[in-house]
């Protein structure tokens, strides 16, 4: 396995941040190349030691991004919280990104402050001295562009005409070869698969269960539909398909008192299978709420449309 791939390290809690750092990994790979995040939950294999991973991992991160959040130190009172034991893997995670030669950055989440250097433990109290960066729900993206700005990330690099040589005007003779042959089969077109309805069964992080629709179809040329939340039909936006891979998110309201606020649910899918054995692999990350829960993942499978009429 290759740790030195993953450049960026995010540090987090995961009953404080887990759905933060799960939207900043992707944020975070779409813009500086696939497999250059690694957080814990998704990134270690199975059966493997978790401490002896988290430092092969951080051995080879340039940056490591501390996410901070409200309940971020795991308690109130000094001495009984879990950031003050010495074998709290945030602690752990924390104290050897500030003994590597990694670049170490807090980043304040909503409703989150920098933890003084008093408040903290002995092989934390560095951290307070690094200047934080900021993420909100309200200005995301723009929060995002300036915390890639400032790691100073290069991009993946993209390989040049020039320099694939032979193995291009090999790829392009193949290539026309292929487009001549009268018995070619066109390739399977993945929208006029995703076209229909799907249904899953969702357990929520608060122990509601409902089962949830998403129908997809074509207008005007174009793929869209909606999705549902809490078993109600919400619209799908910002939808994007490559290959048998989707994007989308959703929007909805929710309310604590007089405050309101705007939720976003951002959803990432895999079309996997082949008929009449396909599933919508998802992944839903929410933002927005009062409240952090992590990433939920599910499958959805295709509901067979009602029966044709008979003709009259």
């Amino acid at each position: 396995m290759q740790h030195i791939a993953n450049r960026v390290f995010i540090s987090y809690r995961r009953d404080d941040a887990a759905g933060y750092a799960g939207r900043l990994e992707e944020a975070l790979e779409q813009r500086a190349g696939r497999g250059s995040v690694f957080r814990d939950v998704l990134d270690i294999p199975p059966g493997d030691d978790f401490v002896a991973a988290i430092r092969a991992r951080l051995a080879g991160a340039q940056v490591v991004l501390v996410l901070i959040g409200p309940r971020w130190l795991g308690g109130e009172a000094p001495g009984s919280r879990r950031i003050d034991a010495a074998d709290d893997f945030v602690r752990l995670e924390v104290a050897l990104a500030l003994d590597s030669p990694a670049r170490v950055v807090p980043v304040l989440l909503p409703g989150a402050a920098m933890p003084a250097e008093a408040a903290l433990p002995d092989p934390l109290k560095p951290l307070a001295r690094r200047n934080a960066m900021h993420l909100s729900d309200a200005n995301w993206d723009a929060d995002i562009d300036r915390l890639v700005h400032a790691m100073a990330l290069p991009r993946p690099r993209r390989a040049w005409p020039w320099a694939l040589g032979g193995a291009a005007v090999a790829a392009c003779t193949v290539a026309a070869l292929c487009w001549f042959k009268p018995w070619a089969t066109p390739a399977p077109d993945p929208a006029a698969r995703l076209v229909g309805t799907w249904q899953a069964e969702v357990a929520y992080a608060w122990g509601a269960r409902h089962s949830e629709r998403f129908e997809f179809k074509r207008h005007a040329g174009e793929l869209t539909g909606t999705a549902s939340f809490l078993a109600y039909p919400r619209a799908i936006d910002k939808l994007e398909l490559t290959g048998n891979n989707l994007r989308f998110e959703t929007h909805t309201q929710q309310s604590m008192g007089s405050e309101t606020r705007e939720l976003t649910h951002r959803y990432s899918a895999e079309l996997r299978g082949q008929p009449p054995d396909e599933r919508l692999a998802l992944r839903m990350q929410t933002s927005g709420a009062f409240d952090s829960n992590p990433p939920l993942e599910f499958e959805a499978r295709r509901v067979a449309g009602p029966a044709a009429a008979p003709a009259r």
